[in-house]
């Protein structure tokens, strides 16, 4: 690639959420994105840590139900904004975590709808 080709690259800025939950909250949270308007997120399943809840495994059973999912998803901040606000009464009630950060973008027409870009 010709460093002229690097010129031409546009960063847009966005906000990033991240959404580690157990699966049976799996539905929840993908109703939740689309209604807050988000075109796609990526599902990262039998997710393994540590947290306050103590340590968590993969999968311990054979189903979705039993394990733990991870959500990222990329928009604007009105959008995250609506599925953090979501999330907070899951979150008061039980065990999961979410992660907000900003990031950028190449191909803003794959993560904002045209009329939101203006």
């Amino acid at each position: 690639m010709s460093m002229g080709a690097t010129d031409e690259l546009v960063f847009h800025q966005l906000k990033k959420i991240e959404i580690i939950v157990r699966g049976e909250r799996q539905v929840f949270v993908r109703d939740l994105l689309a209604g807050a308007g988000l075109s796609g997120w990526t599902l990262i399943r039998d997710v393994a840590g540590q947290g306050h809840h103590g340590f968590h495994e993969g999968r311990l059973l054979w189903n979705d139900q039993a394990s733990v999912v991870m959500f990222m998803a990329v928009g604007t901040e009105t959008a995250i904004r609506r599925v953090a606000a979501g999330l907070k009464p899951v979150f008061e009630k039980g065990s999961g975590v979410m992660f907000i950060s900003d990031t950028h973008v190449v191909r803003l027409e794959h993560f904002v709808p045209a009329e939101e870009r203006g």
